[in-house]
């Protein structure tokens, strides 16, 4: 840049770089994850019980919160709207899911048919009763946009939907 150049326009130098944006704020015991709305109502009707994904969430997570996609025929929410209890420490691979009780999707991800790598049994399923929209998601805690593949949890959110046992009959209805 010329002299000329730097006189006439004003340089604002960066001094320190950025923080990331959430990593100080993020709950490792829960992800945010998309889900199709037929995928979600069979697990809520107790059909499906078992979450299967292309890649493995380390030990330690526990709950997954489901974004619920629109869905082809647009029947969905796009809103947070579940809670899915996992156990922290188990990632079925194919041939590991247990055959009883019986389960949408087990028998073939056993037999290798399914793209997924990895099984997460649902042992609990929660029902946030006032679901996060994806306008809040963006406005409110500060979540870009529509889930794409994983992604671990505000405390903020946290907090607000989950939060202590105090006071979480208030926030979320057991559906199982």
């Amino acid at each position: 840049m010329s002299l000329e150049w730097q006189q006439t326009h004003r340089i604002r130098k960066r001094t320190a770089p950025a923080k990331p944006k959430g990593k100080e704020d993020r709950v490792v015991s829960d992800v945010l994850l998309a889900i199709k709305p037929e995928h979600l109502a069979n697990i809520a009707r107790q059909k499906k019980n078992h979450e299967y994904r292309n890649y493995r969430l380390g030990n330690g997570v526990e709950r997954l919160w489901f974004y619920e996609t629109r869905g082809s025929d647009n029947n969905g929410r796009a809103a947070i709207t579940h809670i899915a209890v996992i156990p922290p420490d188990v990632r079925h691979t194919p041939g590991e899911v247990p055959t009883e009780p019986f389960g949408i999707g087990n028998e073939d991800f056993n037999a290798g048919l399914k793209e997924s790598k990895y099984g997460y049994p649902v042992l609990e399923l929660y029902e946030l009763v006032k679901p996060v929209t994806l306008a809040e998601m963006k406005n409110s805690w500060d979540i870009g946009g529509a889930p794409m593949g994983w992604r671990y949890l505000r405390g903020g959110l946290w907090e607000d939907r989950w939060g202590t046992e105090e006071g979480r009959d208030e926030k979320v209805k057991k559906l199982f």
